[in-house]
């Protein structure tokens, strides 16, 4: 392997000798600036120049005669390893040479080649257009370096051309290699980071370029002029072989080589090593011909790399933004991470790995345990320094740590945010490898070492996907975060309203009662009679109240009639109820309850139900064209009837709900087979029209359905109030045969799920400040029906996202909740 005179067998703080002397198929003069005097020149460039008279101090003029000028115009840049260069430059006495043009310090320093011959130009140019050409689009990049090898030794005539390329820590690999047949492959050949020191390294990045045309070879000292420091050869062409390199390649059989860096986003990335087995000298023109075509390789690995880290960053984008996506709306990392782990981890390659948050290991494929995390984040402190750290041999770089899983020896632990140790870790197990080391001073003996502890290295790209890892973890936490502070102000505003509505509410109701009370008794009432009016007038608007409030939309008006004419019932056309099916509101179902309360009432003391054969008919319609529903109350078959002496509160009743908050008509007439009301108010009142013939079949099979299909059923109830809770368990488990568990906070439910096959599931929209909508996601992704329950109306995050799904609306009754249970886990359940 060509390397940096001395660069093999030296520590890295020992410095690169660097030889005073030059190869000799070439010469050097050095010259004062300013003045441009001869300050010093090789031992044979009086022979090579034909300047027998060549002394210290000679005018630049006269040792290069008019070529003078030219050299001097070439633009220079001090110590950048790019000299002027200048091809058959005529010299004094007809001579024609190549030279190349230095600045070091304050002396300008030339070397003098003998001249590329004229076709040799052409040759190189098609030379470098059939290697161009062949490399140009590669496929990747070990086909590029394969095919750079061979395109190279055949351009270049040399026995040998291989590709070394750096790791990190400047060890080293040959990854092509392209010999004339009989030479054996060095091929995946390792080197350790000494073979080649960091010194070596410095120069290899700044001279792009090293030729040494023969080896051994007579060494060309300097003569220079008085007082003097030793002149700066490491940029030179035309230096001289240490004798420690040339041991070197002697060792290996070769006389001549050259190498060619390969600089890729400004750092050393490898080199190109020529190797010939006989002395092998270059023109200029072949050596700027070979760097050219090393640059273009460099500039091809670059391409390839960015293309590659193109199209893993675009396909990391696709990846975090679909990890974000899915995470919207979950309650943080730990709720997120359930089921879903093996998929985040499979854009970096590795063998398993876990996240650690809330102090709670959830891990998947190969994992350390529990303890042994703890241990790692201990030893290593990456939570602490929020640093991503990485290793590829665990009790190597974790003194006294010994993981328990003896299989796993590489870790990436990934911090996710600031003042936590929330961390995500990454794991690899053992890799075997066969490492081939080169010899270290030369030969080509192979030497063979099992490597054992260690893991696949984390390679760049790993470690820049890892901080796309924790740039998308941090974003899942703050939107958790966003999310749980916007969920608890919904929650303190909405609780803040239902306070007011209560308070609203509450005194409606004592209004409503002080209105029942404080009409006077008739002259004829006793007390006892006085307080059991009032009684019933109560418990008529308790039962509205129930009504109202029984999680159902509305009550049908049959049903309201039905049970307040119910006692009454007695014969066959005894009451008679006929209409459309008509689901009612709070507010007009309150008012209705109270009127056909009264009107029964009366039916009952003075009207057609006072006597054996008499009858009530109560008929409604619902007007489309009008958009309104007209009621109507007949009686017949009582005794004669007239008007009332004074208006009572049945009469108050039908003036004021029906007329004042209804926004209604009502007509009352005192026939005499019967009194008749008509009333008509707005269909606003109305929640849903359904079909005349009573209950939908949907409601009248939820009825049926529900307490049969939850027998033996498994089901889970997430509910933070207690007394709900127990009253759910008692009702589902013991009446209707279900095996009921109760979960009062997400991850519970979580555990729950894991540990239980369950059949469907009551979700309490709002746990503990927390919506519940992980829990739905989870039970929806596992195809698990579920209701919702809350007391907050629909202004959930939780419902938003599953408009389908039935809620039951705090304070519910366990009929509904039974029928509703029915009603989802029958096929096609859901919101009808």
């Amino acid at each position: 392997m060509a390397t940096v005179d001395g660069g093999v067998a030296r520590g890295d703080r020992a410095p690169v000798p660097v030889p005073a002397g030059i190869q000799p198929n070439g010469c050097l003069l050095a010259f004062s600036e300013p003045g441009h005097c001869l300050t010093r020149f090789s031992e044979n460039a009086a022979v090579s120049l034909n300047l027998p008279l060549l002394r210290i101090g000679m005018p630049i003029g006269e040792c290069v005669g008019g070529a003078a000028a030219t050299i001097l115009g070439l633009p220079l840049r001090e110590h950048a390893g790019r000299p002027g260069i200048c091809f058959d430059v005529a010299l004094i006495g007809g001579l024609r040479r190549d030279v190349t043009v230095h600045r070091t310090g304050d002396e300008i320093v030339i070397e003098f080649e003998a001249p590329t011959p004229a076709r040799l130009h052409a040759h190189l140019a098609a030379q470098q257009r059939m290697v161009l050409e062949w490399l140009r689009d590669p496929v990747d990049a070990g086909t590029l370096l394969a095919s750079a090898a061979s395109a190279l030794r055949q351009a270049f005539g040399y026995d040998r051309v291989m590709i070394y390329r750096f790791a990190p820590d400047w060890s080293g690999q040959i990854v092509a290699d392209d010999r004339k047949e009989g030479l054996e492959s060095l091929l995946g050949q390792f080197f350790s980071p000494s073979h080649i020191p960091v010194q070596a390294r410095t120069l290899y990045r700044r001279l792009l370029i090293r030729v040494v045309g023969e080896t051994p070879s007579r060494r060309v000292p300097l003569i220079d002029g008085p007082g003097l420091a030793p002149l700066n050869l490491s940029f030179m062409h035309l230096r001289a072989v240490s004798p420690l390199h040339g041991e070197y390649l002697a060792r290996m059989g070769v006389c001549a080589s050259m190498s060619i860096s390969l600089i890729v986003d400004g750092a050393l990335w490898g080199l190109i090593a020529f190797h010939h087995y006989s002395p092998r000298l270059l023109f200029m023109a072949e050596r700027i011909a070979a760097k050219i075509l090393g640059e273009f390789i460099a500039l091809q690995i670059m391409g390839l790399n960015r293309s590659r880290r193109l199209r893993l960053a675009r396909d990391a984008h696709l990846f975090f933004s679909r990890v974000i996506r899915d995470a919207s709306g979950t309650a943080g990392l730990g709720h997120y991470i359930h089921g879903r782990l093996p998929e985040l981890l499979e854009l970096v390659s590795c063998d398993g790995g876990g996240l650690w948050t809330e102090q709670k290991w959830h891990a998947s494929g190969l994992a350390l345990p529990e303890s042994d995390v703890r241990l790692l984040l201990d030893h290593t402190g990456a939570t602490v320094t929020q640093q991503i750290w990485s290793t590829d041999c665990l009790t190597g770089d974790c003194a006294g740590f010994v993981p328990s899983v003896p299989d796993l020896c590489g870790a990436l632990i990934i911090p996710v945010w600031p003042g936590h140790d929330d961390c995500l870790i990454l794991f690899r197990r053992e890799s075997v490898q066969a490492i081939h080391w080169g010899a270290a001073r030369g030969g080509l003996e192979i030497g063979t070492e099992e490597v054992r502890g260690r893991s696949a290295r984390w390679t760049t790209d790993d470690l820049e996907l890892a901080g796309q890892y924790r740039s998308a973890l941090m974003e899942i936490v703050a939107r958790a975060s966003q999310q749980k502070l916007l969920e608890r102000t919904q929650a303190e505003a909405m609780q803040r309203m239902l306070n007011d509505e209560l308070n609203h509410r509450v005194r409606n109701i004592l209004a409503v009662i002080r209105s029942l009370t404080s009409r006077p008794p008739d002259a004829h009432d006793t007390a006892a009679s006085y307080r059991d009016m009032i009684g019933k007038r109560i418990h008529a608007f308790a039962n509205a109240h129930d009504l109202a409030v029984s999680g159902k939309a509305g009550i049908l008006l049959h049903d309201l009639l039905a049970i307040e004419l119910a006692p009454y019932r007695t014969g066959t056309n005894r009451v008679s109820l006929v209409g459309p099916d008509i689901r009612l509101s709070g507010r007009a179902l309150t008012f209705l309850a109270l009127l056909f309360h009264e009107l029964a009432t009366n039916a009952v003391k003075y009207g057609a139900l006072s006597v054996a054969d008499g009858c009530v008919a109560v008929t409604w319609q619902h007007d489309r064209f009008s958009d309104t529903c007209a009621i109507r109350w007949q009686e017949r078959g009582g005794p004669p009837v007239r008007p009332p002496g004074r208006s009572g509160f049945g009469s108050l009743l039908i003036d004021r709900a029906v007329v004042h908050d209804l926004k209604g008509t009502a007509a009352r007439h005192f026939d005499p087979d019967g009194m008749r009301l008509d009333i008509c108010f707005p269909f606003a009142a109305i929640v849903e029209h359904l079909h005349a013939d009573g209950l939908s079949s949907a409601e009248q099979q939820n009825e049926e359905a529900g307490p049969a299909i939850l027998k033996d059923r498994t089901i889970l109830v997430l509910e933070d109030e207690f007394i709900i809770a127990m009253e759910l368990e008692d009702v589902l488990g013991m009446e209707h045969g279900a095996r009921v568990h109760i979960a009062s906070t997400l991850q519970a439910a979580f555990d729950i799920l894991e540990a239980h096959s369950v059949d469907v599931a009551i979700l309490d929209v709002n746990i503990a400040g927390e919506s519940s909508l992980p829990v739905a996601r989870a039970l929806s992704g596992r195809g698990i029906p579920f209701l919702f329950a809350t007391g907050y109306g629909s202004a959930s995050s939780a419902i938003s996202a599953f408009p389908d799904v039935p809620v039951l609306a705090k304070p519910y009754t366990m009929a509904g909740v039974v029928a509703a249970l029915g009603a989802v886990m029958r096929p096609g359940g859901g919101k009808e």
